[in-house]
């Protein structure tokens, strides 16, 4: 695939501080990727490093072959959109759209043409007449979405676009950017802290920690093969069931031996087990030559499609509860109620493994 952006070794620092540490990154053209991490991961720095609006410290940044490193933004040829719309209040939303494509020096027919069309794009056709002011939020992110494509940028920067909207208007926005960035297969990066966001949207995600990355993969491989301990806990549920090792066969959970689940643990080893909710299942009895523990139900969660049962192992009180996400209608089969005892299985290819945090 071609690459269309190309980040090498790209490091930021604000005095003592380092906001990015040497990341490198290839884009792809067409590509819809997402920076996603906790506040203060280096998400946005990056996103304005590439943008111009915050040069890196070292490294260097290539768009579409051209070194943009040390580029002033207007030189570089992007759209971006801001968590704040940050439309013109005193402007209607059509002088808002046709503002940059005037200095593009078009003609004024042209320019009408343009924002005719994106405004119908958006499914706001008639709202070129009105101000930003007597618009929805939802309306308002859409003007600044038109607003920065009218302008054929090669590459889209989108910095938390949804994240100051009610969630019924988040999600209808975010099928929208997703249906057009693909009818214009335009390049397209967004920053957000907000998984199911990067999950349902994105081409590939990019996990970010403390300034560095920690996993690059679709939304299937992160999900699936966590990288990291970070990524496994940052992206979805994850249970970090404590184990140790104790004979060359078998491992402790609790009270309980199981088969080891990897060779490569040795006696004495002490480690987590990181298994999502939906991956494990519950079992009257013990399974003969199976993977199950015992446990006892503290609480029962209805969340729609599923129940979280949140369980604690037998015999351990400081441990973490583990969740165990049950279809509903397994829990009719089941019949089960807090304080009840139950085995839980674990399937072996579902199980992580991460070194234990001391």
């Amino acid at each position: 695939m071609e690459t269309y952006l190309k980040i090498e070794n790209v490091s930021k620092q604000y005095g003592q501080f380092t906001a990015l540490k040497d990341i490198s990154l290839d884009i792809h053209k067409g590509e819809f990727i997402c920076f996603l991490g906790p506040s203060g991961c280096g998400k946005t720095t990056l996103l304005r490093a590439i943008a111009g609006l915050d040069l890196a410290s070292s490294g260097k940044i290539t768009q579409n072959g051209i070194d943009t490193t040390f580029l002033a933004p207007e030189k570089r040829d992007f759209g971006i959109v801001f968590q704040s719309y940050a439309l013109f209040p005193n402007l209607t939303v059509a002088e808002n759209i046709s503002l940059g494509l005037r200095n593009q020096g078009k003609s004024l027919k042209e320019v009408d043409d343009i924002v005719i069309k994106w405004l119908d794009i958006i499914g706001l056709p008639d709202s070129g007449i009105k101000y930003p002011n007597q618009l929805s939020g939802g309306q308002q992110q859409r003007i600044a979405l038109a607003r920065a494509l009218s302008l054929s940028p090669g590459l889209l920067l989108l910095d938390e676009p949804l994240s100051a909207l009610d969630a019924k208007v988040r999600s209808h926005l975010r099928d929208e950017i997703r249906r057009l960035q693909r009818t214009l297969g335009i390049t397209t990066i967004m920053v957000t802290h907000d998984q199911d966001e990067a999950l349902a949207m994105a081409d590939r995600i990019v996990v970010m920690n403390h300034g560095c990355i920690e996993q690059v993969g679709t939304p299937q491989e992160i999900y699936q093969r966590p990288a990291s301990r970070f990524v496994a806990d940052f992206v979805g549920n994850m249970n970090f069931i404590p184990a140790s090792v104790v004979s060359d066969s078998h491992i402790r959970i609790g009270e309980t031996l199981l088969p080891k689940p990897d060779k490569a643990l040795l006696r004495g080893d002490y480690f987590e087990l990181g298994l999502r909710p939906e991956d494990l299942h519950f079992s009257e009895t013990a399974q003969p030559n199976n993977s199950s523990f015992p446990v006892q139900i503290e609480a029962l969660e209805f969340q729609g499609t599923f129940v979280r049962a949140e369980c604690r192992l037998q015999g351990e009180h400081k441990a973490d509860t583990i969740k165990v996400d049950v279809p509903i209608r397994e829990l009719r089969r089941l019949a089960l109620e807090r304080g009840h005892f139950h085995h839980v299985n674990i399937a072996k290819q579902h199980t992580h493994i991460f070194q234990a945090e001391h």
